[in-house]
């Protein structure tokens, strides 16, 4: 990949390539903003420019530094990221050890550390040290989507450069140019809430499986006896908890969109583009209470499984007021 392979944050992007092509990169940076944008690919990319041997152009994709980057085996790039739920006390010195030695490609080093806010305290207080003391010429490179979680005395070391989702139709525009379809692309680019790599996830074989099986649910809830109550419940209590909060993030932009079309707005509103036909079948079978008093029941849910309450128990009392409101509660 080129720098102009990247989509959108174009501000920040040229604040980098002019701090590289005027050799002043600070010892240590934090790229910040949401999950999913492409902060750690535009890391990487960052990082084969630093290390790149061309003169010009980097990174130039030809050299021995940037074809080793390619094959994940350059010395000189060092990457950190959780083990399990968090980065360790025993990465981070660990980390520092290599730190310590001396560049073995070009005349520096890259250190990207990946979900810097899982660091736990101990090694934020470590890493904390090296960032003040800098060793050697090397380069931090810390990425975080939760900048609040970070110590402040870590921030305050780095030079924050933050990155933004896209705007839908600039998404759908790039996704376009990548080969899907319009409406491919479009259902892609708006559940993904202008987040490029969050999109592709979707567009790969089954990438929207949980999004329709949360359709289905929907459109099984008017007229639904409650064997299907039971039946879903069952399946829904097997899945991970994780996996249960994201059907009903789903399930709520399918009715979320079902009140946008109750309520005659513009279809380029709505998130899950491709199933239109189907939102509209479905919503002329609500009223718009129903639909208000529905999703204000699921974040109820949803909130009750972040505080850990039993899944299938939970499960069944939604699905149960969900089956009352579709039919005319």
């Amino acid at each position: 990949m080129q720098w102009d392979d990247i989509v959108g944050n174009s501000e920040s992007i040229e604040r980098l390539k002019n701090m590289l092509n005027s050799n002043r990169m600070p010892h240590a940076m934090l790229f910040t903003g949401p999950s999913g944008i492409g902060k750690t690919m535009i890391a990487s990319m960052l990082a084969a420019a630093i290390l790149c041997s061309a003169d010009a152009g980097k990174p130039c994709g030809l050299c021995q530094s940037c074809k080793s980057i390619e094959r994940n085996t350059h010395p000189d790039l060092l990457t950190t990221r959780p083990e399990g739920t968090s980065i360790k006390i025993e990465q981070i010195r660990q980390l520092q050890q290599e730190v310590a030695l001396a560049p073995l490609l070009g005349s520096r080093r890259v250190c990207i550390i990946e979900d810097a806010e899982l660091m736990t305290v101990q090694a934020a207080n470590s890493i904390l040290k090296t960032l003040e003391e800098p060793q050697g010429d090397i380069i931090f490179i810390l990425i975080s989507s939760k900048r609040q979680l970070l110590l402040e005395t870590i921030i305050s070391r780095c030079l924050s450069i933050s990155f933004q989702p896209l705007k839908p139709n600039v998404l759908t525009e790039a996704l376009i140019l990548r080969g899907y379809n319009s409406v491919q692309a479009e259902t892609a680019a708006r559940l993904s809430g202008g987040k490029m790599g969050k999109a592709l996830t979707f567009l790969v074989p089954d990438g929207l499986a949980d999004r329709n099986r949360a359709m289905d649910i929907a459109a099984a809830l008017n007229n639904s006896s409650m064997k299907f109550v039971w039946d879903t419940a069952a399946v829904l209590d097997k899945l991970e908890r994780k996996e249960f909060l994201t059907l009903l993030e789903y399930l709520s932009l399918i009715l979320r969109d079902m009140l946008m079309i109750a309520n005659r707005q513009d279809d380029k509103l709505l998130y899950n583009f491709d199933l239109t036909e189907g939102l509209t079948k479905q919503a002329g079978s609500w009223s718009e209470y129903a639909l208000m008093k529905a999703l204000k029941e699921i974040s109820k849910c949803r909130q009750s499984l972040q505080a850990n309450a039993n899944p299938r128990l939970t499960g069944e009392a939604l699905l149960i007021k969900l089956r009352d409101l579709a039919g005319g509660g």
